[in-house]
């Protein structure tokens, strides 16, 4: 953070080697007809080298908008309902708007979902699925005569509903990505070789082998983010961005016996004057 409270971002120790990975194998995909969207991965290719080109294919994905204002398009989630409107027409450019619950996305299955890096908790069963709410939000912007888009970004918002109040204001965890047209290619390759490998558009999980696998320490740390004093708020994020991190890395298996008693401690109490704001 800078002094006026900005996030500042700086180039991670790996940064290099995923930049060589996404050069080293270009970008291939086929849509046909309208939204059956395809992906051709080649060999040796890493499924997080896909995914990250998944979300910028899907970031990209804008309906026709002559057609139906609420249409079931292709996204990194799957097949998700998508409400759109045109936001603003003016001589050169228009502005469309997209929203989705991506509970309703087909391959965001709750039952064990490993959706996108954005999302919160992957991997997890019904019962925990039912702490976190999740939507998504994209703007673009086209060039009215060119008919192409030329700013594009999206927001994900994740809610952890037991820390919430009218499941609106709380914990969140909030994901952009921004896009924008610098040059267009004087060329287009319509027809390419590929490996023969091809994959649909929804993310695909990526086993993270360095997780620690200890459910005492998720509801250690869980119970410390219940019982925070008030006077301690500004540590309030830090514990939540930890627990996160620590639940995304853990098995079904190691999260499944700590459900119930996480149910528990994460109750929150009546608050003077008010009803309970969150009951599992």
């Amino acid at each position: 953070m800078d002094a006026e409270g900005n996030p500042v971002f700086s180039p991670t120790s790996s940064s290099h080697n995923f930049a060589t990975e996404m050069e080293r194998y270009p970008l291939k995909f086929v849509v046909e007809g309208v939204y059956d969207v395809r992906v051709y991965p080649e060999d040796g290719e890493t499924t997080t080298i896909l995914n990250v080109k998944r979300g910028i294919i899907s970031a990209l994905a804008v309906p026709l908008v002559e057609e139906d204002k609420n249409k079931k398009m292709p996204t990194i989630h799957g097949m998700c309902k998508t409400d759109s409107s045109i936001t603003s027409t003016e001589d050169s450019t228009t502005g469309i708007s997209l929203t989705r619950d991506l509970s309703t996305c087909d391959k965001f299955v709750p039952m064990r979902d490993h959706t996108s890096p954005l999302a919160l908790i992957s991997g997890m069963h019904y019962p925990l699925a039912q702490l976190v709410r999740s939507s998504q939000t994209c703007n673009y912007n086209f060039d009215s005569e060119k008919k192409h888009m030329t700013s594009g970004s999206c927001t994900e918002n994740h809610i952890l509903i037991p820390f919430s109040h009218k499941g609106e204001y709380g914990v969140t965890n909030v994901g952009k990505q921004e896009l924008t047209l610098v040059q267009v290619s004087p060329h287009n390759d319509r027809v390419f070789e590929h490996s023969g490998i091809v994959k649909g558009l929804h993310m695909e999980a990526v086993q993270d082998k360095s997780a620690v696998q200890d459910k005492d320490a998720g509801l250690n740390l869980l119970r410390e983010l219940t019982n925070l004093p008030e006077a301690e708020g500004e540590r309030r994020a830090h514990l939540f961005h930890k627990l996160v991190t620590m639940v995304r890395g853990m098995k079904a298996e190691t999260l499944s016996p700590a459900i119930p008693e996480a149910l528990e401690v994460s109750r929150v109490p009546d608050l003077p004057g008010s009803g309970p704001v969150w009951n599992p």
